[in-house]
């Protein structure tokens, strides 16, 4: 793709300034910027900009990156309302208008603090997002490299999504609305994947599922996977885009599309043939599966650049195989491909596929992988990856059939402090949230999780109970906060009959 958004950001106006000491003060001082722009998208490319250097900054230095922005973004809201200027509101109402949701709720809530105080806001700001007019795609012949166009009223986004690779999103263009429409884009920018793209109309719910898998796994791996992005220039750096993206993105349905269930395709491809070692073939067809459905595909859907990196990447630092196993694998993985793919893929495939099964081989056994897989205590066994994609999206307990007239009994430990909580059974995990952030004297926050026993993430609106996740004996987390983020271990002491009135905490 061709780099397009960077150029046409607004101009820093005005004189040289003298060099600050410290990215926060840089951004107070840039903010000044802010008030000459004319529209909401200028602003929002401003507000992503500054959050994407205050991410490749923290990727740079040791230590937990997400801890390193966190305390960059706190000390640079309290510059920001400590000046107190139009400037500085604008500078958090646009932080405050990219982003998701909980983010932008923290520079929202900093910017009342001014307005309340009588500072204006600027002319261009708008509390809502513009709504998407069209969406187009362009994607290679197996859909491992796919540009995605999304139209607005007043910008047109580019995205490259990598369905292959690491990076997710490799690149995030920004075109003003009046220089290119979104199927013109699409045309432009496609030919370095097609040489005579031919762009497909889409839905808003089909480019909500190719997207949001890749943008949500987009910071998750951390510096390690995206080192390469310390090293690109702003105007080829999606990370300086990323947070306009996630806020427009935001926009395109109220639900995400439903997860496809992969277990009628896997029926599907063991009755396709006779395997060998039919639980092996089942083994590599749910793994690879996942591995799509996780990447904003759908299930059956894999290509060549997507297999190998798998295969050569992220089978061989994940998954543990047995010799035997490693022996009979390629004819299921080859059966799969053959099950998948069309006759006019067929002829590509059988270049490609015996060179990506070799460099399957070696990168199983290269020396440095295979101490890593010695020394990790995290790694999956081909035969077992189904139990554990269950035990992490699928891993709440039976609800008793006596939970009407129990009582959970908790011990809920923050670090330098602790209590213990007793609650109904069937207390909901939004109530037990409201109650832990009351018994600890939290300032009330919507951003939380609960983190179950096999690692499973539980979200605010869940209708999932304290039964479901808690035993006696053992134990479950919980998170709190969007940026000072507070982590929480709950024990549960005991399960036993109701008696009187709850909550209590001592």
């Amino acid at each position: 793709m061709s780099p397009v958004s960077r150029n046409r950001k607004p101009k820093r106006k005005g004189g040289q300034r003298p060099r600050p000491q410290s990215p926060v003060d840089a951004a107070v001082v840039a903010a000044n910027d802010l008030l000459g722009m004319k529209s909401l998208y200028e602003a929002q490319l401003w507000a992503a900009g500054l959050i994407g250097g205050f991410w490749r900054s923290a990727w740079q230095r040791d230590g937990d990156p997400d801890e390193t922005m966190d305390r960059s973004v706190e000390q640079l809201v309290d510059a920001l309302v400590e000046k107190a200027t139009p400037a500085t509101l604008a500078a958090l109402l646009a932080l405050g208008s990219v982003g998701y949701d909980e983010e932008q709720g923290f520079f929202l809530d900093a910017a009342t603090e001014l307005t309340s105080a009588g500072v204006s806001a600027p002319d261009w700001y708008r509390q809502e997002q513009p709504e998407l007019v069209d969406a187009w795609s362009v994607a290679d012949q197996f859909g491992d490299v796919e540009l995605i166009t999304l139209g607005y009223s007043d910008i047109v986004l580019g995205v490259l999504v990598d369905h292959a690779q690491a990076l997710h999103i490799a690149q995030i263009a920004v075109v003003e609305r009046a220089e290119a429409d979104a199927q013109s884009l699409a045309r432009e920018l496609g030919v370095n994947i097609d040489p005579t793209p031919k762009p497909v109309r889409i839905t808003a719910a089909e480019a909500l599922e190719r997207i949001d898998g890749p943008l949500g796994l987009f910071l998750v791996d951390g510096p390690e996977a995206h080192g390469e992005l310390l090293d690109l220039a702003d105007d080829t750096n999606p990370a300086m885009e990323f947070a306009l993206l996630q806020a427009r993105v935001a926009t395109l349905s109220d639900d995400l599309p439903e997860l496809e269930e992969f277990e009628p395709v896997v029926e599907e491809f063991l009755a396709s043939r006779p395997f060998p070692d039919p639980e092996l073939a089942r083994s590599w067809a749910v793994l690879v599966t996942s591995s799509a459905s996780s990447n904003g595909r759908r299930v059956r859907q894999i290509g060549p650049a997507s297999l190998d990196y798998l295969l050569s990447v992220g089978v061989p630092a994940n998954i543990e195989i047995s010799d035997e196993d490693l022996a009979l694998l390629p004819e299921a993985i080859t059966a799969w491909v053959h099950f998948t793919c069309t006759p006019e893929q067929l002829v590509v495939w059988e270049e490609r596929l015996p060179e990506i099964l070799a460099r399957f081989a070696e990168a199983y056994h290269d020396p440095e992988l295979v101490e890593f897989r010695a020394d990790s205590d995290e790694l999956v066994a081909l035969r077992d990856i189904e139990e554990a994609l269950e035990a992490d999206f699928d891993d709440l307990l039976p609800v008793p059939e006596d939970v009407e007239q129990t009582a959970h009994v908790l011990k809920v430990a923050f670090p330098g402090a602790e209590r213990q909580i007793e609650v109904e059974s069937t207390t909901s995990l939004d109530e037990l949230s409201v109650i832990i952030q009351r018994a600890f004297d939290l300032e009330p926050d919507p951003a939380w999780d609960f983190v179950t026993a096999a690692g499973g993430l539980i979200g605010p609106e869940s209708d999932v109970i304290v039964a479901e996740i808690g035993i006696e004996g053992l134990h479950f987390g919980y998170v709190v906060g969007t940026l000072d983020t507070a982590e929480a271990r709950i024990e549960v002491l005991a399960v036993g009959q109701r008696a009187g009135k709850y909550p209590r905490v001592s």
